[in-house]
């Protein structure tokens, strides 16, 4: 989904990262395992950006005994393997959260690269997954969205928009638009109900995906994010009268940002057609 209702694609000779004719299976090896570095990391940012603590140093740490992790403990799925979902040290458990973000870190480079090809699109949609995944953790554990994630995935989005839809064009006011569109319903809430409905980490999550699918994707996220959440709410019975339940709304815009930006244009399509 970009600017326009459905998508369209660049050229792939204008956004392409490797050259026509190299063989894919040694790139596909290497975003396989980039993909996984990824996701290790992603666990850092999962862990110590709710407990304001430095993504930068320490070295990654064992909670148990404190003792800094060794580099051969810390290869991405490999080492959580060999040690058995265990502290080599002290015998602490190692929660199977780490080696399933690092295998996700993978799928999300692979599926975009799977979704767009080798192109800039397709590594900028790796790297929105992966981050949007990050996002729905920490904000279904501790009901926060980190500034820090929102504002590097906008300019992730805006810089790669150079090569990519939707256009840097489109991008900014998507961005613009994102932002806006959760800022007037937190007015409107606030008018109408006297409380705040939404905090600024959604206004920043709903901004950084407008760089990436544009103002008329926001619409689509907005109403798949309320569309889960409402479903979710009603499963759980957790709706209530006054309104007053809380819900990590940007878990739920997330997943609905990773579905516009995936099959957006092709859902539009089908909606169309239906009709």
């Amino acid at each position: 989904m970009t600017g326009l209702p459905i998508a369209s694609v660049l050229p792939a000779a204008q956004a392409a990262v490797i050259p026509a004719g190299m063989p894919l299976l040694p790139f596909w090896a290497v975003a396989v395992w980039l993909g996984a570095c990824l996701g290790s990391f992603a666990n850092v940012l999962v862990y110590r950006l709710p407990r304001n603590l430095s993504v930068v140093g320490p070295r990654s740490f064992c909670p148990g005994c404190g003792n800094r992790v060794a580099w051969f403990d810390n290869v991405p799925l490999l080492s959580w393997i060999v040690l058995r979902g265990r502290c080599r040290r002290c015998g602490t458990g190692i929660p199977v959260r780490y080696p399933l973000l690092e295998a996700a870190g993978a799928l999300s480079l692979v599926a975009g690269l799977l979704r767009f090809g080798w192109t800039v699109h397709g590594l900028a949609a790796g790297l929105l997954l992966l981050l949007l995944l990050v996002i729905a953790l920490v904000d279904w554990e501790h009901m926060i969205i980190p500034h820090t994630l929102t504002i590097a995935g906008a300019v992730i989005g805006l810089v790669t928009s150079v090569w990519a839809p939707p256009g840097l064009d489109q991008a900014l006011l998507g961005v613009v638009a994102g932002a806006g569109s959760i800022l007037a319903v937190t007015w409107v809430y606030k008018a109408v109900r006297g409380v705040v409905g939404m905090g600024g980490g959604d206004v920043m999550l709903m901004g950084m995906l407008g760089a990436f699918v544009g103002p008329w994707g926001v619409l689509a996220v907005l109403f798949a994010g309320a569309l889960l959440g409402t479903i979710y709410a009603v499963a759980r019975g957790r709706g209530r009268v006054d309104g007053s339940a809380k819900l990590p709304f940007g878990t739920f815009l997330a997943a609905g940002g990773a579905v516009v930006h995936l099959w957006g244009g092709e859902i539009f399509a089908w909606y169309l057609g239906a009709f």
